[in-house]
């Protein structure tokens, strides 16, 4: 007996031979898929629950491999000014409490499940904290109760000793200095208390960045590098990071054993041929945000990437200072802005950026024997979208994944299913209250405030790039964005 049937559906499967079954049927026994084909096949055997799925589209849950802990909270706060990254951090690290870590991780997660994203992946050790390992925790707590699959974990965090504080729930807080030897404790500390400790969230080895890095000698980044590859493989698990022009050699260079397909690199913005012949043949993947500032300031050669065979994922890195976690999103803007670069429409099909989307994630996260397409024995992440909507119109049973990528938005995912359990039915979230997460959101953000002060918030909300001419804020100087400087080294008290 089925535990649950899916019929008259048009099924997107992405599985290696890209069936589409319009109208099909889907069935799901426990948490995996039992079998899927077109309606004509539909087996005769009863299931506990039938869902007529006329009007509606099943895809494999969409995967979002890479994001930061911290950013949904901090969205638009300090948009559009050229030291934003020192503001983050400084942020993170010294007015944020437990209460925040839980409550972004809740918020991310609540909209990624809203926008079909069944498994998400957040960096805490960017900009973030790496000093206490419990923040993973307490992410994995936020984010697990909507239903989502989380991957999370530490790294070396930007150069040390960092300064850091920590709040009791009186409003004190004790202020404190990590270094580079306790960044890397951390991580595995996390490691050691959180992998296997939850149904759903996976741990990772999270740094911030891998290859050449500011401010430390070269021999000391290759020990770094070195350290998480040794720590990621020891633990089982994905590295994940960032990397920009001239990382992928120096990595070559220096710890080629790191590179593979368990290292994921984002952005990956101003490679060269060499790199890119470089990650194509070691199988390391390169995580791509169509929408994300690091493409604005240098190209991410996508496309030759592809040509080369590498190993690609669309990604939102989201969520601050201007996006989202809006994978449709990211659909769009991965064939525009191709499509513009390699000056002809052949490129960039629909049914390769849903790829990218889904499957090509799974691999690099090491779960798509699990997740990433409607297959017989593969967990049940599924989701539905109404496509008996006028932007849908008229529909061709030939063109529904075009529909899909080029038309479908976020608010058109109607229903999640992660695992064969059902976490949003009409919009709604069953796993939790939305609007628990919506006010611990603002709570949280309420309370960074009261500790920032007025001199600082007279930075974060300067209105200038919003309602300024283009050319006052063409430049990264600080002073075009406000006429306060955000001074790391005088922070406010």
């Amino acid at each position: 007996m089925f535990d649950l049937l899916f019929k008259n559906a048009a099924i997107v499967t992405v599985d290696p031979e890209h069936h589409v079954y319009f109208p099909g049927y889907l069935a799901v026994k426990g948490k995996k898929i039992a079998c899927l084909g077109p309606m004509d096949e539909l087996p005769e055997e009863p299931a506990a629950e039938v869902i007529d799925c006329r009007g509606r589209a099943l895809l494999p849950g969409i995967i979002d491999a890479h994001g930061h802990s911290g950013h949904a909270t901090l969205r638009y706060l300090g948009e559009g000014s050229g030291n934003w990254s020192y503001m983050a951090a400084d942020l993170y690290c010294r007015y944020t409490d437990d209460f925040f870590w839980y409550a972004d991780a809740a918020t991310a997660a609540a909209e990624r499940i809203k926008f079909g994203i069944t498994t998400g992946v957040s960096m805490m050790g960017s900009l973030n904290r790496a000093d206490r390992p419990e923040l993973v925790g307490l992410h994995f707590e936020g984010a697990l109760k909507t239903g989502i699959r989380e991957f999370c974990g530490l790294g070396y965090s930007g150069n040390a000793p960092k300064t850091y504080r920590h709040f009791e729930k009186d409003g004190s807080f004790r202020e404190y200095s990590v270094s580079r030897d306790e960044m890397l404790a951390n991580a595995e500390k996390a490691l050691k208390d959180y992998q296997g400790k939850y149904d759903k969230g996976i741990m990772m080895v999270s740094p911030s960045s891998m290859g050449k890095k500011a401010g430390l000698s070269d021999a000391v980044a290759a020990e770094e590098n070195r350290a998480m590859g040794r720590l990621a493989k020891e633990y089982g698990t994905i590295l994940h990071t960032h990397a920009y022009g001239g990382d992928v050699k120096f990595l070559s260079e220096t710890t080629p054993e790191v590179l593979g397909p368990t290292l994921s690199l984002t952005h990956s913005t101003g490679l060269s041929d060499e790199e890119i012949d470089i990650v194509a043949k070691t199988g390391t993947f390169i995580f791509h945000g169509p929408c994300t500032n690091s493409v604005i300031r240098k190209w991410c050669p996508a496309y030759e990437l592809l040509r080369a065979g590498a190993n690609l994922a669309i990604v939102t890195d989201g969520a601050a200072p201007d996006r989202g976690y809006n994978m449709w999103r990211e659909m769009k803007a991965f064939r525009t802005i191709h499509r513009i670069h390699e000056q002809t429409v052949k490129v960039a099909p629909p049914g390769l950026i849903l790829e990218l989307c889904t499957i090509k994630p799974a691999q690099a996260l090491g779960i798509a024997d699990k997740v990433g397409s409607l297959e017989p024995g593969k967990l049940a992440d599924i989701i539905s979208v109404d496509i008996d909507q006028p932007h849908f119109a008229p529909l061709l049973k030939e063109h529904i994944v075009q529909n899909l990528v080029y038309a479908a938005e976020g608010p058109d995912v109607k229903d999640v299913w992660v695992e064969g359990e059902p976490v949003m039915k009409d919009r709604k979230l069953l796993k939790c209250s939305e609007r628990e997460i919506i006010d611990d959101a603002q709570k949280s953000l309420d309370t960074m405030i009261s500790r920032i002060g007025p001199e600082r918030m007279a930075v974060l909300l300067e209105r200038r790039g919003l309602y300024g001419l283009w050319s006052e804020c063409a430049t990264d100087d600080p002073a075009c964005f406000s006429g306060i400087e955000y001074d790391l080294q005088q922070p406010g008290k």
